[in-house]
């Protein structure tokens, strides 16, 4: 059985020169003596996500395009 966690990072966001938070889901196996420590991690919101311009707002829709953030370990590339 999987579960399923959040995961608050702080970090600074050199396009709007403050502190911000990003949120990830993890998914972990229940059983950690299979697979110790591994988890998939997927952010899906940041706190500053209007001010730097990732989200798009479609009618009812609300897109963020993680292509655009800076954060080093969520650029694609």
């Amino acid at each position: 059985m999987e579960k399923v966690l959040l995961e608050y990072e702080q970090s600074h966001c050199s396009k709007v020169e403050k502190k911000v938070t990003i949120t990830s889901m993890v998914i972990k196996e229940s059983n950690e003596a299979v697979t110790p420590g591994l988890g998939a991690k997927q952010a899906f919101d940041c706190d500053q996500k209007q001010t730097c311009g990732m989200l798009t707002i479609l009618g009812k829709e609300k897109l963020i395009n993680w292509n655009v953030c800076t954060h080093p370990k969520l650029s694609p590339g």
